[in-house]
């Protein structure tokens, strides 16, 4: 996805998160409206998601969030001038029923053929969210219920994934783009920082935690979960 359109002054970073209803499109205040789940609550939840998500990822194993999508790592060869390097690669793959449901095509990247990941476990992100097994799992559920009205009304949406990176639907696709440390932490900081300089194509995988979440879309506006 691009992004090379710049944001309005209003935008805040992409590792910010925007509570503020007036940013959210129509579709998301409706839906919002018809949760149980709090802002704060909400974003507590999903920041430990995605802490949950990054250690197992960190190790090698893969998890999958039911109704939302799976996250795992490849090895990916990249080619430079002084020869190839191989770098443990980061994969969402979007769950088959949001796909169907919104006609959106596959990132370019997929996850093995028959490679197994865990079930998220509801008990261990509602502890680290101080929030009860229920909630933590309501709150999951009413947040990809509320992206999903989001997606059938047309708005874009920009998915932050604390310290992983933005997951960004645009339109009938869908892409995600990494924090640079993220990326350090999975092939190791040597080894990357050796091979992103001679694979400039690598730069348009990454997205800055300071950058205007607009820049990320052509349209400049986007609604930003959690929320």
């Amino acid at each position: 996805m691009s992004s090379g359109m710049a944001g309005a002054n209003t935008e805040q970073p992409a590792g910010t998160r925007r509570n503020r209803t007036s940013e959210a499109g129509p579709a998301a205040r409706r839906a919002s409206r018809a949760t149980d789940t709090n802002t704060e609550e909400r974003v507590a939840v999903w920041d430990a998601v995605a802490a949950y998500v990054q250690e197992h990822l960190l190790v090698q194993k893969g998890v999958w969030i039911p109704t939302f999508g799976s996250f795992d790592t490849i090895s990916k060869d990249i080619r430079t001038a002084d020869g190839t390097v191989t770098l443990r690669w980061p994969v969402f793959q979007l769950a088959r029923n949001l796909r169907a449901m919104h006609h959106l095509g596959s990132d370019k990247d997929s996850l093995p053929a028959h490679r197994e990941v865990e079930t998220l476990k509801y008990s261990e992100v509602a502890a680290a969210a101080s929030v009860t097994w229920q909630r933590g799992k309501t709150c999951i559920q009413s947040t990809v219920s509320l992206l999903s009205n989001c997606l059938k009304n047309g708005e874009n949406v920009a998915f932050v994934l604390k310290d992983i990176g933005v997951l960004l639907f645009e339109g009938m696709s869908f892409g995600i783009k990494y924090y640079y440390d993220f990326l350090e932490k999975l092939s190791g900081k040597e080894k990357f920082r050796k091979v992103v300089f001679k694979a400039p194509w690598l730069l348009d995988t990454l997205v800055s935690r300071v950058a205007p979440v607009a820049s990320l879309t052509h349209s400049g506006h986007l609604v930003v979960f959690p929320m």
